[in-house]
């Protein structure tokens, strides 16, 4: 005896499975583009950058105080304070105190005039004369015991000389912390005339040719005011005594000065 077997049925309140989509590798034309990770906000390749707000944009910028274009011009352009103290066009009258420093038997002090007019702040024509004094010190006495002999010195009475004068150094100074003076190192060079005891009676010689190279610095206080220390060396053939050859003469002289600028005011002129 046989029993039929029992068939489930259909259940109608459940929604019918959906079959899963078929797999399928996406086409040439389907396939997005790589992202360019060198574009702001990850635009892919080929795709124009949406553009951001304009209040956006100005959120960004860099908060600097100067940009690259700045800073290059920076390493070109170099600020450079303007000079405190002009000399050009101007006149100098100098009054000097002068003495040999290179003389030990007859020291020689003397006094003269400079008078120079500045073509430029750096460079000078100046005109320049000393009268000297002899003095006569005791080692004159003790070199004539010891050697037995005349000293072959020449003993220099006056000078006039052309000079050119170069400043190639200018500077400032701070003195006690407060004040700011204003100071130059200067070279000069030049020819003239020297006339020593040869030059006048009995042997009435005239003057010698001469030519002078020394250097020094002067400090600026004042508008219309200089102080000057320098270093003068004269060169100068001379024939102290007719038994003896003439040989050159060289005397070594330091001067200390004080210069007169005129006009006494200056003003800067702009190109």
């Amino acid at each position: 005896m046989s029993f039929a077997q029992e068939v489930p049925g259909i259940d109608l309140t459940q929604p019918p499975p959906q079959e899963a989509p078929e797999q399928r590798p996406p086409s040439d034309a389907e396939e997005q583009p790589p992202m360019d990770l060198s574009q702001p906000g990850g635009a892919r390749a080929g795709e124009r950058p949406a553009a951001a707000p304009e209040k956006e944009k100005k959120d960004k910028r860099p908060l600097l105080p100067f940009t690259d274009e700045d800073v290059a011009l920076g390493d070109r352009v170099k600020a450079v304070q303007r000079k405190g103290f002009l000399k050009r066009g101007r006149l100098e009258l100098t009054p000097m105190f002068s003495a040999t420093v290179n003389d030990a038997f007859y020291q020689k002090f003397g006094g003269g005039l400079r008078l120079a007019y500045n073509l430029q702040d750096s460079f000078a024509v100046a005109v320049r004369g000393t009268y000297y004094e002899r003095l006569r010190t005791d080692n004159v006495r003790e070199g004539k015991i010891a050697f037995q002999s005349q000293l072959l010195t020449s003993q220099l009475y006056g000078q006039a000389m052309l000079d050119g004068i170069w400043s190639p150094v200018y500077g400032k100074a701070s003195v006690l912390g407060s004040d700011i003076l204003h100071f130059d190192v200067f070279l000069a060079a030049g020819f003239g005339l020297v006339w020593s005891a040869t030059s006048l009676e009995p042997r009435n010689e005239g003057p010698h040719l001469a030519t002078d190279l020394g250097g020094g610095v002067r400090f600026y206080p004042k508008e219309w005011l200089a102080f000057e220390l320098g270093l003068m060396a004269t060169l100068y053939p001379d024939q102290p005594i007719l038994s003896v050859p003439g040989t050159v003469q060289s005397v070594f002289v330091a001067n200390v000065g004080l210069s007169f600028f005129f006009p006494p005011r200056f003003e800067y002129v702009y190109p």
